[in-house]
């Protein structure tokens, strides 16, 4: 006999926790199953545009808040910030940006 753990197990009235039909229809009243509809709806997949700035912190400033609000109003989201060597003598800040593209109509 495989072992039942007590939750699982029926309980009977006059058992010890054991409820009778007419004491557990009291406690709850009758719950109906809750339909579930699926349909299939087709969706078409995000696309997305992205864009790099690229800097040479020797020549230039670092993007400004200003800039970046620009960037943002424009719907480009930052996306990361990476600093690259691109030779022993230089390094590169790489500002990567993203935005959802327009639909095609």
């Amino acid at each position: 006999m495989s072992y039942v753990p007590r939750y699982f197990a029926p309980r009977r009235a006059g058992q010890p926790g054991g409820l009778g039909y007419a004491e557990r229809a009291e406690l709850s009243p009758l719950a109906l199953p809750l339909p579930m509809v699926y349909e299939r709806v087709k969706q078409e997949r995000a696309r997305w545009e992205y864009t790099v700035v690229s800097i040479d912190p020797r020549d230039e400033a670092p993007l400004t808040e200003a800039r970046l609000g620009e960037l943002g109003a424009d719907g480009w989201l930052l996306a990361s910030v990476q600093e690259l060597a691109v030779s022993p003598s230089s390094r590169r800040i790489f500002y990567y940006f993203v935005r959802q593209a327009e639909p095609a109509e």
